[in-house]
This record gives C-alpha cells, sequence and structure tokens, in this order.
C-alpha cells in the first residue's frame, strides 16, 4: 500500500531501481560469477533514495521494508529448522537409510517418475514443497547417484513433484497466502488449480517416464554396489531409522503447525544419531548448528553428505531479508502501482490479461527474488482488473501460482533457486530445464486464458463473486 499523501512517482523514477537491479544482478551472476545478495541490496538502497527524492519520509520507507520483513518471519525460522534437519538426518543415518532403500529397490528405467509421484505425495500430506525438498529431495539426489542419473533431472523431478504437492495442500503456506490474498475460500482456490496444475502432472510424468528410458539405455551406468558399501560402512542402518519421518509424517496429516512438527523431527533424528551411530551430544550439537561432513574416500558421497546446520540456510535467509526489503520498498512507496498504471492498456482481453499477470509475477520474482513477493503484490495491482471483466477472483488466485510460486524455483538467486540449490547441491541452471511442471503449468494457464477455458465469470445475478468469503 502506497503513502496515501504521496502522489505516484512517474514510471521512469519506478523504473529506475528495477533498471538498476537487474543490471547489478546480470554484473554479479553472468559476468563476476558472484552471489545476487549484493546486487539486491544495492537496488533496495536504490528504490529508498528514489523514493526520498520523490518526497518520501524515511518513516514510510522504513515502514516498507519492515512491514515486508515481519511478514515472512515465521518463514524464516523454518528454514533455519530445515537446515538442522538436514544435518541431522544425515548424521544420523535416516537420510542414508532411505537412499540404502532406494538403492536396493529402484531401477534407473522407472527412477524419475516414481520421485516425481512420491515428491507429489510426501508435499501434499506435508504441505511444505521445501521440506519434501529438505528431506525426500536429498535421498533421491543419493540414489540418482549411484543409478548413473543426471543431478539435474533427478533435482527437477524432485521439484516439480515437490511444488505440485505444495500447490494443492490445504496445509501449504504459499496456497493459504495467495487465496488470503484477495479473500477467496481455499477450497475453491485448489480445485481451481486443479484444471492447470493434473494436466502439467501428466505432462511431467510422460516426460520423466521418456528421460528414464533415455538414461536406462546407457550401459555406463555406476554399480550402485559401491554407495550401498559405503552406507554401511559409515552408518548404521535400523529399519528403526524410518520412525523419525513416519512421526513427522502423522503429525502433518493430524494437522500441527509446520515449525513444530519439524523441530519434532530434529529431536527424533538427534536421538536416532545418539543412539543408533553412537555420536555425542556435543557433535549433535555442532552438526545442528554448521552441519554434517563426513569424509569417505568418494568426492560425490563426501559432498552429498556433507551437508546441512542452520549455517547452510544463512544465505538464502539474507537473500530473503534484502529482497523483501526492495520490494517492501517499492510496494510502500507506489513505485510497483506506477509501473502497474503503465501495463493496464495490455489486459483489455482475458488472455492478455492471463498472460501480463504471469509475466508480472515472473518479473517480480526476477527483481525482488521471492515467491511471496510474486504473488501479494500482482494481486493486489490485478483484483479490480479481473473485476472489470467479470471474471472470479479464484481466476486471478491460479494465475499468480503459476505465475509466481511455480517459476520461483526456477530462478537461480530467487529464495526458492537458492534454497533447492543448497538442499540438493545442485544449480537452478542446470535442473530448470528439467523442472518440467514448473513452466508448464504457466502455459497451460495461458492456453486457458486465450481460449476461455475454465476462466469462470461472475453470473448477472451476483453482486460479488460466490466464491468471495
Amino acid at each position: 500500500m502506497q503513502q496515501k499523501d504521496i502522489a505516484t512517482p512517474p514510471i521512469g523514477l519506478s523504473l529506475f531501481p528495477v533498471v538498476v537491479t537487474a543490471a547489478a544482478l546480470a554484473l554479479s551472476i553472468f559476468i563476476l560469477d558472484t552471489q545476487p545478495h549484493f546486487a539486491l541490496f544495492l537496488g533496495a538502497t536504490v528504490a529508498g533514495l528514489c523514493a526520498y527524492i520523490h518526497g518520501c519520509s524515511w518513516v514510510v520507507i522504513r515502514e516498507g521494508f519492515k512491514h515486508s520483513i515481519c511478514r515472512t518471519t515465521s518463514a524464516l525460522l523454518i528454514l533455519l529448522i530445515i537446515g538442522m534437519l538436514i544435518g541431522v538426518w544425515i548424521a544420523s543415518g535416516i537420510m542414508p537409510a532411505l537412499m540404502y532403500l532406494g538403492f536396493e529397490f529402484l531401477s534407473a528405467r522407472w527412477f524419475l517418475p516414481l520421485m516425481l509421484l512420491f515428491c507429489s505425495a510426501m508435499s501434499i500430506v506435508t504441505g511444505s514443497s521445501w521440506t519434501t525438498i529438505g528431506s525426500m529431495g536429498v535421498a533421491a539426489i543419493g540414489v540418482s547417484e549411484g543409478l548413473g542419473i543426471p543431478l539435474g533431472m533427478t533435482a527437477g523431478a524432485v521439484v516439480s513433484g515437490a511444488f505440485f504437492g505444495d500447490k494443492i495442500s490445504p496445509m501449504s503456506d504459499s496456497t493459504n497466502l495467495t487465496s488470503s490474498v484477495l479473500g477467496v475460500k481455499l477450497f475453491d482456490h485448489i480445485r481451481h488449480m486443479l484444471y492447470t496444475t493434473v494436466p502439467a502432472l501428466f505432462i511431467a510424468l510422460i516426460a520423466f517416464t521418456v528421460m528414464g528410458l533415455t538414461v536406462s539405455g546407457n550401459e555406463s551406468i555406476s554399480d550402485v554396489s559401491i554407495y550401498t558399501e559405503i552406507i554401511q560402512g559409515y552408518f548404521n542402518i535400523s529399519p528403526w531409522l524410518f520412525i523419525p519421518p513416519a512421526v513427522v509424517i502423522f503429525l502433518i496429516i493430524i494437522k500441527v503447525p509446520a515449525i513444530p512438527c519439524l523441530i519434532a523431527g530434529v529431536v527424533l533424528g538427534g536421538v536416532a544419531y545418539l543412539v543408533f551411530q553412537g555420536g555425542s551430544l556435543s557433535s549433535l550439537f555442532d552438526i545442528i548448528h554448521t552441519g554434517y561432513t563426513i569424509e569417505t574416500g568418494d568426492p560425490d558421497m563426501d559432498a552429498l553428505f556433507s551437508r546441512g546446520g542452520m549455517e547452510s540456510m544463512y544465505s538464502v535467509i539474507s537473500l530473503a531479508l534484502v529482497s523483501l526489503a526492495l520490494g517492501g520498498i517499492m510496494d510502500r512507496t507506489g513505485m510497483l502501482h506506477s509501473i502497474v498504471l503503465k501495463l493496464i492498456r495490455f489486459v483489455q482481453s482475458t488472455g492478455n490479461l492471463t498472460l501480463t499477470v504471469i509475466a508480472t509475477s515472473f518479473f517480480i520474482n526476477i527483481v525482488g527474488a521471492n515467491q511471496y513477493l510474486a504473488v501479494i503484490l500482482p494481486g493486489q495491482m490485478y483484483e479490480e482488473c479481473y473485476r472489470d471483466q467479470n471474471l472470479k477472483l479464484k481466476n486471478l488466485t491460479r494465475t499468480l501460482e503459476a505465475g509466481g510460486t511455480l517459476t520461483a524455483p526456477l530462478i537461480p538467486w530467487n529464495s526458492s533457486g537458492v534454497f533447492v540449490a543448497s538442499a540438493l547441491g545442485v544449480s537452478a541452471m542446470a535442473y530448470a530445464p528439467y523442472a518440467v511442471l514448473c513452466w508448464v503449468t504457466a502455459i497451460v494457464a495461458t492456453i486457458y486464458g486465450y481460449t476461455n477455458l475454465t476462466m469462470h465469470k461472475v453470473k448477472p445475478s451476483e453482486t460479488e463473486p460466490e466464491d468471495q468469503q
């Protein structure tokens, strides 16, 4: 919300921080090969200076980034706990046990489509794509190492499945957030998304099946016995190790909030580390903070098992802070409103409106580097446009998910992309082409917009959308 007693900034001034941020990101990522944090911090600084020049007080600028950051405090805490969970579950043998099971029963031919379905199911149950990626995804990467499957393909299957389940789970924070931004009932929002996400899932399933058949024809597939021997040599594998993940899933099924569920996973993993791996309490505390490290003599296994800890999430959290600051300043000072005023001329048809919302969400994901901003801000921008065209707002929330939430992991410097790369050890540039569901959903949503398929309209007898709360 912009400051009421300050006129909307001119478009040139509003676009200047965007141009500076884009140029700084291009320089840092593609030329200097460095992290994007300072580029986004520079963009936030320039946005603040531009707002001050336009007449906004420091109080307004401060409230912009303060409100934006405060709104995501719980999500940042969840990131820290997931970092702990990854480190403890590896050290305790939980992740290695899951990998060992995968080595024993999975084949390269069906591995990719099965990972897509398994991650979809787990994400539906947990309501968290990040939790699925940080647990089952890490195990999947380990199995793919042994099966000789390219890590980019595996990460693409994990991300596709995790984000599909996240979108149709009533326990998902982003799904709840998107529907609540526009007052759409949660299950109306989820049911309407099925029109786009289910076809995208089938397309992804076909694509990963074809990839699996292609990979399985490669005679140079690694001997998985090497990896099972390493796991058995460094970890005590026991059926009891499957209890912590089962407990976490059960807690989520009975609708215990995410933070207590994840903390329970960390505690149970810590107990498993002390009991089954013979670890000490002091080493457990070190693992929780700095992560787990191992030296097996195999570089791939060392890289796979040496990860986790709160420290592994510091980069993601700092990136989220600076990106939220940038988006919050531009929102509160009216810069984003100024930009959208110039876009209204292109949204006279349903198809153009749908495409513009997707493009805007994707653009905010690139510049703001945060999926929450990519949903909240375009939702506020285009709500009136959907009302003017008598379109129910569940059409808008579905489009916001397609253009905002699902494209976030495809961008290397976005908080989602940074998290996936940090958790799986695979760069966004490597897995993005294989994250089929994430970009196919946006295409399906755009096709619906131009063909008016499933674009539900407000009936003449209705004064406002029937799915409105």
